[in-house]
């Protein structure tokens, strides 16, 4: 099993300091999170053990064609670009492609996929108009577009979110989405927080980890395409609660930002919960997926989780 950390690569980042709080950590690298189109100019690839390729949360209305729900969020044609890189989807799935050959420039083992879709109002309603099905057919159907600038020798790892997609890891769903996908690189990247997402009754890491631990096992043979795991710990059900439902009047980025990291909180585990996970699992890779207070490495919020994990 192979250990990373989540981490970003600013331009006047060296690798060399990088490679340094990873060997202090006891880990094999960093999950190297790529978002755009152009290769860097000095990969971390030496450090680099997987990719997390760019994400599109809100992007079936402009895939489908759906104008008028398009407009919504994306009102303008600047927007639109400024998404999508274009008005157009094979605009958008040229961008995908140059997303993919900046991430293989760092030679990782695998990239990573969300498959999830959430327009601006589901944030706050919940009230989603596509089913799983339908995000699971549509990313399908772009992966399949784009699928061989990918080598087999890279596997490609889907990652649930709390929204419509690979959600709740449903085994019909999941098998359903498979079989529809090319090639024999493909699996998931389980996301614990994410999970521990969709059911807002958790309320300690205890429950986390049987919930967790309940679903992958409901997976029966198909528990094995889960390769990895995104580490974090997310018990945000009293905040969900407390929602009313509505979007808020005025909607800002920073609304937005404040909103999801309320939901989606990435903290360490501190318990034995993390490990209790990880044996259920037993997955090649796991990535420390937490949030600090900047964009640097938070070293002790992964030591933290390591030694719940019994992994120091």
């Amino acid at each position: 099993m192979k250990q990373s950390v989540s981490h970003y690569m600013m331009p006047d980042e060296r690798e060399e300091s990088i490679a340094k709080i990873v060997k202090s950590l006891h880990l094999d690298g960093i999950e190297n999170l790529i978002y755009g189109t152009k290769a860097a100019e000095k990969p971390a690839d030496r450090m680099t053990v997987g990719c997390h390729l760019a994400y599109w949360p809100d992007w079936m209305n402009f895939y489908l064609g759906n104008r008028e729900l398009c407009r919504k969020d994306f009102p303008t044609e600047k927007s639109l670009t400024d998404t999508f890189g274009g008005t157009t989807v094979d605009a958008w799935k040229e961008q995908i492609r140059g997303n993919i050959r900046a991430a293989l420039a760092e030679h990782p083992a695998y990239l990573v996929w969300h498959v999830a879709h959430c327009s601006l109002d589901e944030i706050w309603t919940g009230r989603f108009r596509y089913s799983d099905r339908d995000v699971l057919k549509a990313t399908a159907e772009v992966y399949g577009s784009v699928a061989r600038e990918i080598p087999d020798t890279v596997q490609v790892l889907f990652e649930n979110i709390f929204w419509p997609g690979l959600y709740t890891l449903k085994p019909e769903e999941v098998d359903y989405f498979f079989s529809l996908l090319p090639g024999n690189n493909t699996g998931i990247m389980l996301d614990t927080g994410h999970l521990m997402n969709t059911n807002p009754d958790l309320e300690t890491e205890a429950d986390g980890a049987r919930y967790v631990c309940h679903v992958v096992e409901r997976l029966g043979s198909m528990k094995s395409l889960i390769k990895g795991i995104h580490l974090s710990c997310s018990l945000s059900g009293a905040y969900r609660k407390s929602l009313s439902g509505r979007p808020p009047a005025v909607i800002t980025p920073e609304v937005i930002s404040r909103h999801i990291i309320s939901i989606d909180q990435h903290r360490p585990f501190q318990t034995d919960a993390a490990r209790q996970i990880i044996e259920c699992v037993e997955p090649e890779y796991v990535t420390h997926e937490l949030f600090g207070s900047d964009f640097s490495i938070p070293e002790d919020r992964v030591r933290q989780q390591m030694k719940a994990a019994g992994l120091w």
